[in-house]
């Protein structure tokens, strides 16, 4: 996990650009205090590596006791701050609204990842880059809390192939002969292509793919097509994207993929994170 001080930055000088008025107006700036953030609700903690920046950059002396990743129950005191009131009101919302989105996401996912793992202990819950824009270190970051792992970080980084990329091509066969093309050039990555039914999946493992991503393809009948797809090619990674919830993703991992992609984790309630502010 890496947190690049640009991201601190940006984040402070969006809500404090010139300072906090009211704070400074009242004559309290510079008077001692302590900020204690408690979990209101059972939660998986993310955000508060970020959230801990955010305040060390406020100036204030912040001291993690929970960290990312950590269960929580409702009331727990997972981390302080202190410093000036004036030090403590920089870094206070945007450390809370860091750790309630945050946190939120790392919770879904945490169910989500636990659900899985009753179908198959070995599968693997991967996020998607749908995250909030502007946002992807903090949703990647609440992601890892959660238990799963980032399932593409850019287009730099995987080669993933799409029907919108097939359409470019006059036949279909023109887009395999390139795929095929494509795998010989990029030896050292695991092509994937993502299809929608077993004919493309088997022509794009004989292609060269080391990894199929359906999309939106039910339990019973991904079951089947796994079957036939290893019997043929067994070291092929198989994924099922598209749908995938906490409310399924046991049944989808029964089926016998390797990875579960998911982005219904960026859409929900943030987790409520109350801050209390008191004088030393």
């Amino acid at each position: 996990m890496i947190i690049y001080d640009q991201l601190i930055e940006r984040l402070l000088s969006e809500d404090v650009p010139y300072g906090d008025i009211t704070t400074e107006a009242m004559g309290i700036a510079n008077v001692s205090g302590i900020m204690e953030f408690r979990a209101r609700f059972d939660c998986i903690l993310g955000g508060v590596s970020e959230a801990f920046a955010v305040l060390k950059k406020a100036g204030t002396e912040p001291e993690i006791i929970y960290n990312s990743g950590s269960k929580v129950k409702a009331g727990t005191l997972f981390m302080t701050a202190k410093g000036t009131a004036g030090q403590l009101h920089t870094g206070w919302k945007v450390a809370q609204n860091i750790m309630e989105y945050a946190s939120g996401i790392a919770t879904r996912t945490r169910e989500i990842v636990d659900n899985a793992k009753k179908g198959n202990p070995a599968v693997v819950v991967a996020c998607t880059r749908k995250s909030l824009p502007g946002a992807k270190t903090i949703c990647m970051n609440a992601v890892e809390a959660g238990g799963a792992v980032p399932h593409r970080l850019g287009l730099s980084e995987t080669f993933l192939m799409f029907e919108n990329h097939s359409v470019f091509f006059e036949k279909e066969s023109d887009a395999y002969a390139a795929l095929e093309k494509a795998c010989s050039k990029l030896p050292e990555k695991k092509t994937a292509v993502e299809a929608d039914s077993l004919d493309a999946a088997l022509r794009a493992a004989k292609a060269g793919a080391g990894n199929i991503q359906f999309d939106k393809v039910k339990p019973e009948t991904l079951k089947e097509w796994i079957k036939l797809i290893k019997a043929e090619y067994p070291h092929i990674i198989i994924a099922a994207a598209g749908g995938v919830n906490a409310s399924n993703a046991e049944e989808y991992a029964l089926t016998g993929i390797d990875v579960a992609v998911t982005s219904s984790v960026y859409w929900g309630k943030p987790a409520d994170i109350e801050v209390v502010m008191r004088p030393l």
